[in-house]
């Protein structure tokens, strides 16, 4: 066995999966990268992606040590595709000093020939290579602060971005990956156009009828400043600078044209962000609107997070976090896809939300709440489903962008859409809620972290939403759940500012984060999904609670939520890494028995930007109950 593939040590309950290596065909193919001293395992011509069957059984209730990636990377993107498979694109190795402009795909079924039958199990692996055995890289360079956005086809868009984290330009050129191939910008698919604005630190989302919306960031821009200290005309008066200012501008994607367009209202003005100068390194997500359907014309576009620049002049000068001159972004707006109007919703979110503030949608998969038996003093009485409560949307996860210390905001937020049918967007208002039990018509909600000592909440952290199975009334259904793991969290001190990355508070930040939008701790048995251990006993739709659980210092064993049975946790502190879901064995994806991958990320995060290296590292995440029997939809 090559070195790199050397089996790691157990950590609390990691679990290697075993290697892959031996399934790469051919010594000169897969051979020769270990000879140049290479990690990981290139695919080569004879070995393609496949997913179908192809997937390792693991137990559940446990995180697994994955294989190892070709290149370690943090900062990048990674996207699920649809054989569920997950392309990692760009990030840096060197603390966002440089980009990468390589990219490789995990694959669960990785290195199964094509004349060879798929396995029984496989533990999966990194490949870097197109169909031909070419190494794929991104045809403009490097990126970072970039986006990938899955396409209705399957392939994924990769948008702006820049080269490095200090002075490169924004990146103007976009480019596809094609997924017959896996590779990027083929001749067929090759973007002849530029951005109308080249960002970074934007969003990309895909709109119902298929184009993307490409909204605020910030761009590279020249300005002309006046030293004070030279008289005019003496050299030194007028010095030019170049700035990255935050941007409000949207555009249009169009994937059929391969072109931009401006993003453009009814009405005929330019759709832009309302707030004074925009935002950048925000979250979107999407709504489902009046007709409770996400995915159809009406859905709409939810953004929070991010900052804005004070100024165009005094914006940042280089692009790394924890900027003066910057303030973090409050309101929280969204955009009307059926009239490009964004609007600036009423109410602010608990704080700003700065460097991956996450938003997900709890809500889609199910359409209506479910009825239940409310225990009163006179006896019980029967609360019906009530339909169109499908957008419970969560606001979680980064810090304050703080320049001496980036502390997190230790608090999280949950929207609620309802619609009048009367007015702008069907009569759209929002119910903000967050901080302590409150009852809002008949809704309950408990929001914020179920912590021993204090508030809880994570920079640099993904956030995802998964499937799991939950049991009402003795009958077993599929619910969404959201998951973090990983992260940073700061704590100011009289003498700075430390950097916390595990057993902290009752809560070790290499350990994972559970968003259960029908869980009430103070009245639910401890959070378990299988059997009939937890009977959903407040499903009204809308509900939550944070469960942190950790294998270092559980929380949940204290207070009760999990008793010590749920402990999950990375094998290795990470910021600035990814979290995929991928299918089970069923090889479906959106499924009960899906996993979470967490990929690469970087090993500290305050304030050693350059000299604390990227890493290899991939684990897999098995909620409890994934491998239980298919529940009833």
């Amino acid at each position: 066995m090559s070195p790199h593939r050397n089996s790691q040590p157990e950590f609390h309950r990691f679990i290697d999966l075993p290697s892959s290596l031996f399934r790469c065909m051919g010594l000169l193919l897969c051979g020769l990268p270990f000879l140049l001293g290479f990690v990981g395992c290139h695919g080569d011509i004879s070995s393609v992606p496949n997913i179908n069957n192809a997937a390792e059984f693991l137990e559940d209730n446990a995180v697994y040590i994955g294989p190892s990636m070709v290149s370690p990377r943090y900062g990048h993107t990674a996207t699920t595709l649809e054989d569920g498979t997950v392309l990692v694109v760009g990030g840096s190795d060197e603390r966002f000093l440089t980009s990468l402009d390589s990219s490789e795909i995990f694959d669960q079924g990785a290195s199964v020939g094509l004349n060879e039958p798929i396995p029984d199990t496989v533990s999966g692996d990194f490949i870097d290579t197109d169909v031909e055995g070419n190494l794929m890289l991104l045809t403009q360079g490097g990126r970072v602060f970039h986006t990938a956005t899955l396409l209705p086809n399957g392939n994924v868009f990769i948008c702006g971005g820049t080269g490095d984290a200090l002075f490169a330009q924004a990146t103007d050129v976009s480019e596809i990956y094609d997924i017959s191939s896996r590779e990027f910008a083929p001749d067929f698919l090759q973007l002849n156009q530029d951005m109308i604005t080249p960002r970074f630190r934007h969003s990309a989302t895909l709109l119902p009828n298929g184009r993307i919306l490409i909204a605020g960031g910030q761009e590279s821009r020249q300005e002309t400043i006046i030293d004070p200290n030279f008289a005019p005309g003496q050299p030194g008066f007028q010095v030019d600078i170049n700035v990255f200012p935050s941007l409000k501008s949207m555009e249009i994607f169009d994937p059929g044209a391969l072109a931009f367009i401006p993003a453009i209202t009814t009405n005929g003005d330019e759709a832009e962000y309302l707030s004074a100068r925009g935002r950048a390194g925000h979250s979107m997500n999407g709504l489902a609107g009046f007709d409770g359907l996400l995915g159809t014309t009406d859905d709409l576009l939810l953004s929070a997070g991010g900052f804005q620049t004070l100024s165009t002049i005094f914006a940042p000068q280089f692009k790394m976090p924890w900027q003066q001159d910057t303030s973090n972004s409050a309101n929280f707006e969204y955009f009307d896809a059926t009239t490009g109007d964004n609007r600036i919703a009423a109410g602010i979110v608990a704080a700003g939300r700065v460097n991956e503030p996450q938003i997900i949608n709890l809500g889609v998969h199910r359409r209506s709440t479910l009825e239940f038996d409310f225990d009163t003093e006179d006896g019980i009485i029967d609360i019906p489903a009530t339909p169109g409560l499908n957008n419970i949307v969560l606001i979680a996860n980064g810090d304050n962008d703080d320049p001496a210390c980036p502390t997190g905001s230790g608090s999280n937020d949950l929207l609620v859409a309802t619609f009048s049918s009367f007015g702008p967007s069907n009569g759209l208002s929002f119910s903000l809620f967050g901080g302590e039990a409150t009852l809002f018509n008949n809704i309950e909600l408990v929001v914020f972290d179920p912590m021993n000592c204090a508030s809880f909440s994570r920079s640099e952290a993904d956030l995802v939403q998964v499937q799991t199975r939950r049991t009402y009334n003795g009958n077993t259904i599929a619910t969404t759940v959201g998951l973090s793991a990983g992260g940073a969290f700061e704590l100011p001190t009289p003498t700075g500012c430390v950097e916390l990355m595990q057993g902290t508070c009752a809560n070790g930040i290499v350990g994972v984060s559970i968003y259960d939008p029908f869980y009430n701790a103070a009245n639910d048995p401890p959070w378990d999904p299988t059997g009939n251990i937890n009977p959903i006993t407040h499903p009204t739709g809308i509900f939550g609670t944070f469960i942190n659980v950790d294998g270092l210092i559980a929380d949940d064993t204290l207070d009760g939520f999990a008793e010590g049975s749920l402990l999950l946790a990375l094998a290795q502190p990470k910021v600035l890494h990814t979290l995929s879901v991928v299918p089970g064995e069923d090889g479906v994806l959106n499924s009960v028995d899906d996993r979470v991958v967490s990929i690469g990320g970087g090993v500290s995060y305050f304030p050693n930007f350059g000299d604390e290296p990227a890493t290899i590292n991939c684990e897999v995440i098995m909620l409890p109950g994934t491998n239980a029997p298919d529940p009833t939809p």
